[in-house]
């Protein structure tokens, strides 16, 4: 079958690779349709030799397919349903999966990733690719519903997997008042979600941050941000203390999480503020976080990786429905041979570029 692999340090290459098989009575095979291509698919080759990324591992925690075949304890889904899956495989069962905190399963790990790979059974690989192996697919696997079930509605439902879940777990989190002032930090894909997310709970404006302003208009005119803020040229933070009199905004959604963008969302903050971190830029360099500043100022910092499964039957619904269709951020959509191009695309923050799908 044809696969999207790590080649070298942000390279991929696109290859024929033995098709996955069933190993645990758990596991389904799923024929992909569609998959996409995350900052975080760009973090991990990019940093490949020190996050022990191994050579020819298939890339990608972001798919949508068809059930081809389960195993024999594998009750929820059937050969021949459409499914979505989470990013994470996850196991249903244990403490953390029982309190919806699936983030924390105790035997769940990253699609396409080497985090827990030991969890899947030593064989996980990602969604970039003609067909996958999923572990726990009672779980892991999301059967969707008729009205998404046609395989027109792929980039509807694809952002659920990951992007959008994790926008709506940034809103959720970061606590929004009808009424009030948001601002999310990062214009990527998750910023998009994350904006778009915000917009169901009624905030009176939605103040999108970012580097680049094809992106920012992108975020007004596709997600619903009612202002916007390019960094390199204006101080946020000046900017929503005099959009909001002074005093700051009470929600506060960070997609980039590394020293500036959080030092940012604590200067912004008014006294009772939460502020949701989302973004991994603390993984790659040290942040000084000053605890003393929230402390004294009762602001609450949640952080934390989305619970994807925990929310799913809450936004299926919402996608049917039409109340949300976040699959404007999939900007380019390519045969699954272009990976590599869409790579560069999204590396390179190409113009126009927010997000790229791959289509088998």
């Amino acid at each position: 079958m044809l696969a999207t692999y790590y080649h070298d340090r942000a390279q991929v290459r696109v290859g024929n690779v033995p098709e996955p098989t069933i190993l645990a009575p758990t596991d389904a095979i799923v024929r992909v349709t569609l998959a996409g291509i995350c900052g975080a698919d760009l973090d991990f080759t990019q940093n490949g030799p020190e996050m022990e990324v191994p050579q020819g591992m298939r890339l990608g925690h972001e798919f949508v397919g068809v059930v081809e075949a389960v195993g024999k304890e594998v009750h929820n889904v059937k050969a021949g349903d459409r499914v979505v899956a989470s990013a994470m495989f996850v196991d249903g069962e244990c403490h953390y999966c029982k309190r919806d905190v699936t983030s924390a399963c105790e035997h769940g790990g990253l699609f396409g990733s080497p985090f827990f790979v030991e969890h899947g059974g030593n064989d996980i690989q990602g969604g970039q690719s003609e067909f996958v192996r999923v572990p726990y697919a009672n779980s892991t696997l999301f059967t969707l519903p008729e009205g998404l079930s046609t395989g027109e509605e792929d980039a509807r439902v694809l952002p659920l997997a990951d992007n959008f879940a994790t926008g709506f777990h940034g809103a959720m989190n970061s606590k929004i008042q009808p009424g009030e002032t948001v601002v999310v930090i990062g214009d990527g894909a998750v910023g998009q979600c994350s904006v778009l997310a915000t917009s169901l709970f009624a905030p009176a404006q939605i103040v999108f941050v970012g580097r680049h302003d094809g992106r920012l208009e992108f975020g007004r005119q596709n997600s619903g941000a009612t202002h916007t803020v390019n960094g390199k040229t204006t101080d946020p933070v000046a900017y929503v203390k005099e959009l909001t009199r002074g005093h700051g905004a009470l929600s506060i959604i960070d997609t980039i999480g590394n020293q500036t963008s959080i030092k940012q969302s604590l200067d912004m903050a008014q006294a009772g503020a939460s502020i949701s971190v989302l973004g991994f830029g603390h993984l790659y360099a040290p942040v000084d976080a000053p605890y003393s500043e929230a402390l004294f100022r009762n602001l609450t910092v949640h952080t934390g990786i989305v619970n994807v499964a925990a929310y799913m039957k809450t936004l299926l619904p919402l996608v049917e429905s039409g109340r949300i269709d976040p699959s404007a951020i999939f900007t380019d959509i390519l045969p699954l041979a272009e990976a590599e191009k869409g790579y560069d695309l999204m590396r390179s923050r190409s113009e126009g570029t927010i997000k790229v799908a791959l289509k088998t």
